[in-house]
């Protein structure tokens, strides 16, 4: 299909920008207001104001089977952009000897800063530096990184915050990493970090700061193209994504002449909520999707009796999602707990153990209450704060004084 003026005109959908150019995307401001009324609503015992009755047909609205999401909306691939940093790097890889010899991608939790630079050394043929082991970074292990890597060849760490711990034993690894990468005594390198763990290293190494990208935000309109572009590879017909409360098209339209007239700001919404981060928005709109039950079969098994109905999928409203938040009375230790593992991009229970100043049943029952309220998950053994329950722990940790990242 022949690329269209508008799409032409567009900003690129995988954007990467110097690091002080991320710009988080603003909420509508009618959002801001209704924000402080609903507030002072459950502040006074006023409750909330009744919610508008369904569109007319959609009692029968039941949530998608797994394998039409996993068509419609499937997880996230990295393949696209890596591309884009072919972009950001082209004048950096011809220079024979680049002034800056390491650059750092630095991207928040859920956005796939390791899994894009794996990505993009596979396709390049670059080495892959795998990450120290707990007792490498607690014993300052001079073996670590690998002596090859300093002998003229191009390597990629993806990901900075597996080197290093937080601990009176856990810097000392990476501060001599960092060092000899920034002076040029490892050639020539790409570093990726999560954003937490970079806000925190550069409190703790004061070195030459380094040539840092990320990827821009995703606001509404980047969220749509690509939300659209994952639904047009399902191979089916164009499909219509309606707000399940009132009809209005929440992503543009395949044919501009079907549109119902006003949108939804549902993607406004999404994207402000979820700070611009893919992954994040991926989450919520991944979890929000639904169809008519349709009693045709379709040949997919325990799901014949599910089908898209009129190509329509229904989209919850904003105000009907039940976000994750904090549970009542959360103070100290959950702050602990939820600050540590956003510092390290996730861990596991027995180095949890090791870096809280709280016992081991403490933790464990801090991390449990945090699962139940949706706001952690284990995968495997590594505990990580959820992509729906990092806005709101983003916001307690910033009610409460913590360093925060930049994005």
């Amino acid at each position: 299909m022949p690329t269209s003026e508008k799409e032409k005109e567009a900003p690129l959908l995988w954007d990467y920008v110097p690091i002080a150019e991320y710009k988080p995307p603003a909420p509508p401001v009618t959002q801001s207001v209704r924000e402080r009324l609903t507030f002072f609503r459950r502040l006074f015992g006023r409750g909330e104001k009744e919610q508008e009755p369904p569109l007319e047909g959609t009692e029968n609205i039941q949530a998608l089977p797994d394998w039409q999401l996993e068509c419609i909306a499937p997880a996230p691939e990295w393949h696209d952009p890596s591309e884009a940093l072919d972009v950001e790097l082209k004048d950096w890889l011809a220079q024979e000897k680049p002034v800056s010899p390491v650059i750092v991608m630095v991207g928040p939790p859920h956005n796939g800063h390791c899994e894009t630079l794996t990505t993009w050394a596979q396709r390049q043929q670059w080495p892959i530096v795998s990450p120290p082991t707990t007792t490498q970074i607690l014993a300052g292990d001079e073996t670590w990184p690998p002596r090859q890597i300093g002998d003229g060849t191009a390597w990629v760490f993806p990901c900075l915050e597996r080197a290093y711990l937080r601990h009176p034993e856990g810097l000392t690894l990476v501060r001599r990493f960092l060092a000899n990468a920034y002076a040029g005594n490892l050639g020539r390198g790409i570093i990726g970090c999560d954003s937490w763990a970079w806000s925190f290293l550069r409190h703790v190494w004061r070195g030459r700061v380094p040539v840092t990208v990320t990827l821009q935000a995703f606001d509404e309109t980047r969220l749509a193209r690509h939300f659209r572009k994952l639904a047009d590879a399902s191979g089916d017909r164009p499909l219509r994504f309606l707000q399940s409360e009132d009809g209005r098209d929440v992503l543009p339209p395949p044919d501009a002449e079907e549109t119902s007239g006003e949108t939804s700001n549902f993607l406004q919404l999404l994207a402000a909520h979820s700070r611009g981060i893919c992954g994040i928005a991926h989450a919520i709109w991944h979890a929000n999707l639904q169809s008519e039950l349709d009693e045709k079969p379709n040949g997919k098994g325990d799901d014949a009796a599910y089908r898209i109905a009129n190509q329509t999928i229904w989209v919850t409203p904003w105000s009907q999602i039940a976000h994750p938040c904090l549970p009542s009375g959360a103070g100290r230790d959950e702050a602990f707990v939820l600050h540590t593992l956003l510092l390290h991009n996730g861990l596991p229970m027995e180095l949890m153990e090791q870096l809280l100043p709280l016992s081991p049943g403490q933790t464990m029952g801090t991390l449990i209450h945090l699962e139940e309220s949706g706001l952690v998950a284990q995968d495997e053994t590594v505990w990580q704060v959820t992509p729906q329950g990092y806005p709101a722990v983003r916001h307690f940790l910033q009610a409460g004084d913590y360093l925060l990242d930049q994005f």
